[in-house]
């Protein structure tokens, strides 16, 4: 649905120059109206219908404080004959870059999903046992940091990592709970080895993860017609590992541990979708849990010319591919290993007596942080256009005043001078001028908003007692511009004629078009901006002498 909207702006310009002058700006623009958004706990097993694999992912880059280069020694075990040569009994220089990957939209389905906040929501990683060979007072936290490479280790020489450090202080759940997609976790569910290739026991990501909760306390009611819209997304690296997914249908308000489940869906390598984000990852342990900083082990290479394919791969669960319409409130979601989904208990709630032989083959799900939460179709984000009419020039007179001036302030304004532009007088009391001089304007356009303004047309009628100067930049080129961009670009020359150019003049006593308002009987620049984005800038400009 669409609305039509008309604004006309009236600049202050009070000019003693020879007479008072009003100018009056309008502007055009169509927006998009914005429209408001709103079991049993044993195990079934199904590929859930509807789920949608990933295609694209479009984060952005929130700097924060860097940390490093920090000195710490490498994980015993770490990968001493493969990815980390020589890294045994070495101190790792790790410098931490502070550039976090923000989660803002993914495509699936034919559409662009955003993330909702729920306040409350949690992720809780349900521990149970001891891993095969590992000590009963070793649990261990698991991240992985997109950057450092593979290699001979140096001594001294500092591993790059993009994100921000994880103190101490930070929990796993923390870390995967955040829009941070460049870390995430190897292997969540494994259990045991898997001395699959020589050195594999050096690649040690063995822990007693046995389930992980996503838990929205006070429930999630999605409207029945907005069902096959709003969902859930997991990512991975790599895209080739199983695991299984489970809506929560009730909680114990006390413990918020799920009491039923809805039916169970088992995932396989042919389900995800490849995503256009990848990158290299540094894998790390924290032992104990929470203890101390986190030890590089191994490095998991993304090199898709040498068939090292780490992609960032998805798959959107629709809420109605995981509950019948039926449900009307469901509590998030729990996700399993390949056991579970492979030989399903009979009741999923008791975690601790699912089966914990599973190793990277079975419980290799390489969780990536980011994708927890609900996600709904991204809705037009609102544009915040404005207008600012400046003086630029004045021909015929002396001395002149400065024009490099910024006059005002405002979000418009200082997006204008981070572009270099917005420059000029709004107020100019000397000189005074005269029949036959000339006044230069410059009507700036700037979008600080999220979201774009579109179909942009600007309307700027000349005042009684001006003419417009018809070849102000040349034989019939009356009107200057830079177009809606971001940095700016060129400045370019319109035809007063309606010849296909975004500019065109009015004569006076022409019909205008009626977004200009009330016609003043004296002429009209109308320049199509076309649609402005967010963060552009540019200007129409354009010369008049006193009549």
């Amino acid at each position: 649905m669409f609305a039509l909207f008309q604004s006309c702006l009236r600049p202050l310009l009070p000019l003693p120059l020879a007479r008072a002058l009003r100018l009056t700006v309008c502007l055009l623009f169509v927006a998009a109206s914005l429209t408001g958004w709103a079991s049993p706990s044993w195990a079934q097993l199904i590929t859930p219908p509807g789920s949608q694999p990933v295609t694209a992912i479009n984060p952005v880059v929130e700097a924060a404080g860097g940390a490093g280069p920090t000195l710490t020694p490498f994980a015993a075990p770490c990968d001493n004959g493969g990815t980390l040569a020589g890294c045994t009994g070495q101190q790792a220089n790790l410098s931490y870059q502070g550039q976090n990957r923000r989660l803002t939209t993914f495509a699936a389905g034919g559409q662009t999903y955003e993330r909702v906040v729920i306040p409350g929501e949690t992720v809780v990683f349900r521990r149970a046992g001891v891993p095969a060979g590992l000590p009963a007072a070793l649990p261990r936290d698991i991240l992985f940091f997109e950057g450092g490479q593979e290699g001979t280790v140096v001594p001294n020489q500092p591993i790059s990592l993009l994100p921000s450090i994880v103190p101490p202080t930070q929990t796993v759940e923390q870390v995967m709970l955040s829009p941070f997609i460049n870390r995430g976790i190897d292997n969540v569910f494994a259990n045991a080895f898997a001395n699959v290739f020589a050195g594999a026991a050096d690649q040690d990501t063995r822990n007693n993860v046995r389930r992980i909760d996503y838990i929205s306390p006070a429930g999630i009611t999605v409207p029945v017609a907005e069902r096959d819209t709003q969902g859930f997304v997991v990512f991975e690296r790599g895209g080739n590992d199983n695991f299984a997914i489970a809506a929560i249908t009730a909680i114990d308000p006390f413990t918020q541990l799920p009491t039923a489940y809805g039916t169970l869906g088992r995932l396989q390598p042919g389900d995800w979708g490849r995503t256009n984000i990848g990158f290299t990852t540094l894998v790390q342990r924290r032992e104990p849990i929470g203890t101390g900083p986190f030890r590089p082990s191994h490095v998991v290479v993304h090199d898709p010319a040498n068939n090292q394919d780490q992609f960032i791969s998805g798959i959107f669960f629709p809420v109605s591919s995981l509950v019948p319409n039926t449900q009307a409130t469901i509590f998030g979601y729990s996700l399993f290993s390949d056991e579970v989904g492979l030989n399903p208990p009979a009741d999923l709630r008791p975690f601790a007596g699912f089966p914990n032989a599973g190793d990277f083959t079975t419980g290799g799900l390489d969780l990536v942080a980011g994708g927890f939460g609900l996600f709904r179709v991204a809705q037009p984000q609102p544009p915040s256009f404005a207008l600012l009419k400046r003086i630029t020039n004045l021909f015929g007179v002396a001395p002149l005043p400065n024009f490099n001036q910024f006059v005002g302030d405002g979000a418009a304004l200082i997006l204008l001078q981070n572009n270099n532009l917005g420059q000029g007088l709004d107020v100019i009391t000397d000189p005074a001028v005269q029949a036959g001089n000339g006044i230069e304007y410059t009507v700036y356009f700037a979008n600080s908003g999220l979201g774009a303004a579109p179909n942009v047309v600007l309307c700027d009628q000349i005042p009684v007692g001006l003419t417009f100067a018809p070849n102000g930049y040349g034989p019939g080129l009356g009107i200057q511009a830079i177009a809606a961009s971001s940095p700016p670009g060129p400045v370019v020359n319109y035809t007063n004629a309606a010849d296909g150019d975004p500019g065109t003049f009015f004569a006076p006593g022409a019909a205008l078009p009626p977004f200009c308002g009330t016609n003043q009987g004296n002429g009209a620049v109308v320049v199509n901006a076309a649609n402005v984005a967010a963060n552009q800038v540019g200007f129409i400009r354009f010369r008049t002498t006193v009549d």
